[in-house]
């Protein structure tokens, strides 16, 4: 059974991961479409070169790569076969900013506290 991918949104309704892919060129758009059908289908047994767990709080990241740019997209598991989209970011650099992954926990904590 496939899972559902949503999107975090914050109090005001904005969706700060599908404002990120709709940004994109077509092809990079194409292939995030495609990796998160893959996430849907494969759930968490999805594992790399596409899912690396980032740490023990349940976060992951997607790995998607479109011509020389490198996309993560962070996220988490919910219960009800869901993925909550978190945070998403076109790599610059070889290691993931501290500071990315911090507001996808912060934006997780903040989904996690609503009732």
């Amino acid at each position: 059974m496939n899972w559902q991918v949503i999107f975090y949104a914050d109090d005001e309704g904005y969706e700060p991961v599908k404002d990120f892919i709709l940004r994109q060129p077509d092809g990079a758009i194409a292939e995030i479409l495609h990796v998160l059908k893959l996430l849907r289908e494969f759930n968490v047994s999805l594992q790399m070169p596409y899912v690396r767990k980032i740490d023990k709080s349940g976060l992951r990241e997607l790995r998607i790569k479109h011509g020389s740019d490198i996309y993560r997209i962070f996220f988490a598991a919910r219960e009800g076969q869901q993925f909550i989209l978190l945070h998403a970011i076109l790599k610059k650099a070889d290691k993931t900013p501290e500071g990315d992954k911090h507001l996808a926990l912060q934006r997780l904590m903040d989904y996690q506290s609503r009732p």
